[in-house]
């Protein structure tokens, strides 16, 4: 299935990698910072927003930070707690829904080109759920590695 799947042949080493992490840049982030204490408007205004920029600067190691060539990935399934009615939608027009982004007819698509972003749609096995993750987990292990591997193959 691709690189991930190969690589990352349990949880316990996947969640491994994910904490091994270089550290980022933490002066460019709080360079952000800085920046944001001198505008013109209340402190933490733009809430959670602030928080990504600083930690996007922190990754690119510059501030501020740029987007350039930005891609909206959409991994869309179709999950078992939904027969519990906690979606507006039920699970049967999933994969309807799939089909209208891919034509271009959602609010997700509007966002995506008001912003300049390419959109993509991946659908995950959209013909069988997941399981209701209130009763039990929703993916075993070798499921939840392979919806792994289908997103870093989409990089």
């Amino acid at each position: 299935m691709g690189e991930a799947q190969t690589r990352f042949t349990s949880i316990a080493e996947l969640r491994s990698a994910c904490f091994d992490l270089p550290p980022g840049d933490a002066a460019a982030a709080a360079a952000v910072a800085d920046h944001q204490a001198e505008l013109t408007k209340p402190t933490r205004s733009l809430g959670r927003l602030e928080d990504l920029v600083a930690w996007l600067a922190q990754w690119q190691g510059r501030s501020p930070p740029s987007l350039d060539d930005v891609e909206v990935l959409v991994f869309a399934g179709t999950h078992g707690v939904a027969a519990r009615g906690v979606s507006a939608y039920p699970a049967e027009v999933t994969a309807q829904m799939v089909a209208n982004f891919a034509a271009g007819g959602a609010a997700i698509n509007q966002l995506a080109r008001l912003a300049g972003a390419n959109l993509r749609v991946e659908a995950l096995s959209l013909e069988q759920s997941t399981a209701d993750f209130t009763v039990e987990p929703a993916m075993d292990e070798a499921a939840f590695l392979a919806a792994v591997a289908t997103g870093y193959d989409a990089l």
